[in-house]
């Protein structure tokens, strides 16, 4: 029980930050536009930012980065050692960051088409 609120406190947290700092904020879609993280899913899912409504990928990127963080954290404090939850988190980020984005590409790629 004690995880499964873990969970979900990180991932509200981390989701309300999100979009104060960047979905609701002008100047915070700017950055996304021309951030990495876009750059990213123009490179690999050929992604039209102009035909992209930036404002619900931004919320979808929230989303989807809130259930990375949120996953990691607490297989994180699952472990008893802090090194080795540190370690298993670094190994379970990457492969949770690339299968998520993928998929989040893919159903924007799906929308842009229709």
């Amino acid at each position: 029980m004690y995880y499964l609120f873990s969970f979900i406190l990180c991932f509200i947290i981390v989701y309300l930050v999100y979009t104060l700092l960047i979905t609701n904020r002008k100047k915070g879609l700017e950055k996304l536009k021309n951030g990495r993280q876009m750059h990213y899913f123009q490179t690999l899912y050929n992604l039209d930012v102009k035909k992209l409504n930036l404002k619900k990928f931004a919320n979808s990127l929230a989303l989807t980065n809130s259930l990375i963080i949120s996953v990691t954290f607490t297989i994180i404090i699952a472990f008893k050692s802090l090194l080795l939850g540190l370690i298993v988190g670094l190994i379970i980020i990457i492969p949770l960051m690339f299968i998520m984005y993928k998929f989040l590409g893919k159903i924007y790629k799906k929308k842009e088409g229709k």
